[in-house]
């Protein structure tokens, strides 16, 4: 559509410089006034890829994810190898829940770069997402022969293995992420959920105790440990870690599941 020109006339460069500056200063408003400003008075230069990149990156901020859509698309009909736009439309893909649009995405980044850390991760992660365990190992697999403490990687290759009932595989990969981070609190909570599973409940406790003490401001970690005492009928502890939970934003409906409670 038209954007009106409410901008003094100034050139290309003035202008992405200042959208730039605005969206550093977090005016989110002006910063998209600036580029489309620029777009409309050069619509054949060079940076426009770039320019599109920028604007779905403000409409995703601003929760306007289909615009976003739109504006990746555009920016990569002009600029289909760049491996950065590639990147961002895929993870737009895997927010809105399109595992395998998100998936195609990262097969073109990898055909061009076999080895890239991120494309490697993300894909494996949709793999998992979609219960192909053995596409998600090898990917996971490859990173870490590029990055042998990529804790991300670690993680999602335990989870893998714990889901492919590979239980011991995961323990070992778990138990190596907590001694690589021992300040991380995500080792300690995904072993927590493992020796849930096994029934080692004191072990389990310990490493929620361990996980909340390091990462006190997240929400997901209580409602993790609430679930697990939900699970062990201990409900009057299970409340009160939902009511921090809550405070700290968790929903409604992440509350109920924690106390294993039906939601409409």
């Amino acid at each position: 559509m038209a954007w009106p020109s409410l901008i003094q006339a100034q050139s290309y460069q003035q202008l992405i410089r200042q959208a730039f500056e605005a969206m550093a200063a977090d005016s989110l408003v002006q910063a998209e006034l600036l580029f489309r400003q620029a777009l409309q008075d050069s619509p054949g230069a060079q940076g426009n890829a770039i320019v599109y990149g920028q604007l779905a990156a403000i409409a995703e901020r601003q929760g306007k994810d289909q615009e976003a859509l739109q504006d990746y698309d555009e920016a990569i009909r002009m600029a289909p190898q760049n491996l950065n736009l590639l990147l961002g439309r895929a993870s737009l893909f895997l927010k809105l829940g399109r595992e395998e649009r998100a998936r195609a995405e990262y097969d073109v980044i990898l055909a061009a770069r076999p080895d890239h850390p991120e494309a490697l991760l993300m894909r494996a992660y949709t793999y998992q997402r979609t219960r192909l365990f053995k596409e998600a190992r090898t990917d996971y697999n490859h990173l870490l022969r590029l990055q042998p403490t990529n804790e991300q990687a670690l993680l999602g290759l335990a989870l893998v293995c714990d889901k492919d009932r590979r239980p011991r595989e995961a323990m070992e990969l778990v138990n190596r992420v907590v001694e690589l981070y021992p300040k991380h609190a995500d080792g300690y909570a995904l072993r927590a959920g493992f020796e849930a599973d096994r029934k080692q409940y004191e072990h389990a406790e310990a490493d929620f105790d361990e996980a909340i003490r390091l990462s006190p401001e997240d929400p997901s970690l209580y409602l993790a440990r609430a679930q697990f005492f939900t699970r062990l009928k201990r409900s009057s502890e299970a409340r009160e870690d939902t009511q921090r939970a809550a405070r700290l934003g968790a929903s409604a409906e992440e509350i109920a599941g924690a106390l294993g409670m039906k939601t409409q």
